[in-house]
């Protein structure tokens, strides 16, 4: 009996010590937490210092403050790192590695900070390749620039009728301007090759031949090296000379008009016609822009004066205005300047907008000094003869026009009535 008695006494015993030393043990665990804490906090471990303290009951100590302290820190420095992670990316996109670099490694919280790692890792590779795009772009930024000058060098060349050297010069010509050297370079060619044709046809005694290549020539470059307009007109003569063309154009010289016309003062025309053009009174400031270009075919600033009229009265020009500057182009043919007579021509009918001008006389000049040259080459050119045909019909399309059969040869009228 006392020995069950014993044993019942030593078992509330040690119940009873392991109640009494429960307390103990929590009260060291907190105590460890709280130490845990603070030695977080010192060591800037913030979210150590949070989990630590916020573990802790809020009656301990001032475990309550600081899980709000460090909540708080937390909060914001994941924000901060997010933020830091959103501006990398943008000084990322924009090629500032050094910046994105400095952001991503300030991302030190939260679930960007892989993602920062990674970029951080992508960094030089990156900027490897940035390098290498600015490097081919200012080599390719240098060879345009060098190619443009070897452009405008060749352009340059060619102007001055330096044919050889343009050639030269623009065959070495790539990137955004070779198109434009290679259809210059096209031009040159065909230039060489029509001049080339036409005096292997002068040695060969074939006038009419060369006539016909030098006017392609003159197509092509009207000014170009060689005098094409001058040799042109040598070997109509010698193809007349050597042909006895038929009734040839000439009328007679009381009522031929004169190719002689008197010269202008240019300057003196453009400031009238400025001053007509400002008083809106477009048909007297168009005869005064077009004695000028009568005298200077190529003053661009007649050139303009004329096309802003030509878009801004509405008026049609009847077949009865006058035109000095048709008349002066008339008068080259009248002298005999056929090639010059046909470039200026050609170049009046192209400018003249639809209903404006003398459309149906330039066309019949234009027809007359073709077949002028057929006649005076032989009569053995049948596509000249076509084109001549060709500009007899566009005379004839233009309401109201009536050929000045007065003025030209019966044989030019009758190759006129005929066309259809």
């Amino acid at each position: 009996m006392r020995m069950t008695s014993s044993r019942v006494l030593t078992s509330a015993s040690f119940i009873f010590a392991i109640a009494l030393s429960a307390p103990l043990a929590f009260a060291d665990q907190k105590d460890d937490l709280y130490k845990k804490g603070t030695n977080a906090a010192n060591a800037g471990d913030i979210q150590g210092a949070k989990d630590a303290f916020c573990a802790l009951p809020a009656d301990f100590n001032d475990a309550a403050a600081n899980c709000k302290i460090y909540t708080d820190s937390v909060a914001k420095a994941l924000n901060k790192s997010h933020l830091n992670y959103g501006l990398g990316m943008t000084d990322l996109a924009n090629n500032d590695f050094a910046a994105a670099e400095i952001k991503f490694k300030n991302v030190k919280m939260g679930p960007d900070v892989a993602e920062a790692q990674k970029r951080l890792n992508e960094i030089p590779a990156l900027k490897q390749k940035f390098q290498d795009q600015q490097s081919l772009a200012a080599n390719n930024a240098a060879a345009e620039t060098q190619n443009k000058q070897k452009f405008d060098q060749g352009i340059g060349y060619f102007n001055g009728n330096d044919y050889p050297n343009a050639e030269k010069v623009l065959s070495t010509v790539t990137g955004s301007h070779q198109g434009e050297a290679q259809a210059t370079l096209n031009k040159i060619r065909s230039y060489n090759a029509k001049m080339s044709e036409a005096q292997q046809a002068i040695s060969a005694k074939n006038f009419a031949g060369a006539a016909s290549a030098y006017g392609q020539a003159i197509a092509i470059a009207p000014n170009g090296p060689g005098n094409p307009q001058g040799a042109m007109a040598d070997a109509m003569r010698m193809a007349s000379a050597a042909s006895q063309p038929v009734n040839p154009p000439v009328n007679n010289p009381a009522t031929r008009p004169q190719p002689t016309v008197r010269t202008i003062d240019v300057a003196a025309y453009m400031r009238d016609g400025q001053k007509s053009l400002s008083k809106k009174d477009y048909k007297r400031a168009k005869r005064f822009f077009q004695e000028v270009l009568g005298q200077e075919p190529n003053n661009q600033e007649a050139k303009d004066a004329i096309a802003q009229i030509n878009a801004t009265d509405t008026s049609t020009v009847q077949a009865s205005d006058d035109d000095p500057q048709l008349s002066r182009y008339i008068g080259a043919f009248y002298s005999g300047q056929y090639a010059t007579a046909e470039q200026l021509l050609n170049t009046y009918i192209f400018n003249s907008p639809r209903g404006k001008g003398k459309l149906g006389l330039a066309n019949f000049y234009l027809g007359a000094s073709m077949m002028t040259r057929y006649y005076l080459t032989g009569a053995n050119d049948t596509n000249l003869k076509r084109e001549a045909e060709t500009k007899f019909k566009a005379a004839k399309a233009v309401d109201g026009f009536a050929a000045p059969e007065k003025f030209v040869s019966p044989k030019i009228m009758k190759a006129f009535q005929e066309a259809s």
